[in-house]
């Protein structure tokens, strides 16, 4: 049986994307070019991180919820979820969170953001949080392992003003907004079992029309053949 392993933050971006490039990457083991992201989105999350490590965020916003940053930049892994239907795979994740928020009911797995706060950031973030829930509550070997996770959640800071004190410094301003995601990780199971595990099983996907890569293919007389 091969056991794939899967990157939570794939599903945020790859899989809502394309799943012919998701089956591409983990089942081919061909990867999309990389996608240079701007650092300073990272450094950004780096500081708030090492910043605010220990230290209830209820004290930098009252509207934050109260609890204690903790177990940032922590590795998961949870153990393989399978379908009997497909007994050739099964999958397991492998990821590291940014951090936890301890809080007196219980835990949060949060992640930091920098950008707009949109309507669109539950659909977009909930089912990678999902996944690393899911791997904190059935964890494999030496994965973070926590039985108290209920709850997932975005800080997200908005930057709004630049300032600059004229002595060589300067500080980027904005505010955090706290934003609650549906906690379901028994749903995100089912999810693995019932739509990942048929799909990198199956034959290959069709690309997508809008599938930015696929059209770059077919520019050089590359074909799409179904299998069969």
């Amino acid at each position: 049986m091969q056991t794939i392993f899967i990157s939570p933050s794939d599903f945020a971006f790859l899989y809502t994307e394309s799943k012919w490039g998701f089956y591409q990457k983990y089942r081919q083991g061909i990867k999309r070019p990389p996608f240079s992201m701007p650092k300073i989105f990272n450094v950004i999350d780096s500081l708030i991180k090492k910043n605010y490590e220990n230290v209830d965020i209820s004290t930098i916003d009252k509207s934050l919820p109260a609890g204690t940053i903790t177990h940032s930049d922590a590795w998961v892994k949870c153990k393989p979820i399978r379908n009997p239907d497909y007994p050739d795979i099964e999958v397991s994740i492998n990821g590291k969170i940014d951090s936890i928020l301890t809080r007196e009911d219980g835990a949060a797995v949060i992640d930091f953001k920098t950008c707009d706060v949109e309507p669109t950031l539950n659909k977009k973030y909930a089912l990678q949080l999902n996944a690393y829930a899911y791997g904190i509550l059935n964890p494999f070997k030496d994965g973070l392992s926590l039985k108290n996770i209920n709850q997932l959640g975005l800080i997200v800071f908005s930057p709004s003003q630049f300032a600059v004190n004229y002595n060589s410094t300067a500080a980027l301003k904005g505010s955090f907004k706290w934003i609650e995601l549906e906690f379901d990780p028994i749903g995100f199971e089912s999810f693995i079992r019932d739509e990942v595990i048929p799909l990198l099983a199956g034959p290959e996907p069709k690309p997508e029309d809008n599938e930015p890569y696929w059209n770059y293919l077919k520019q050089l007389g590359v074909e799409f053949v179904e299998e069969g």
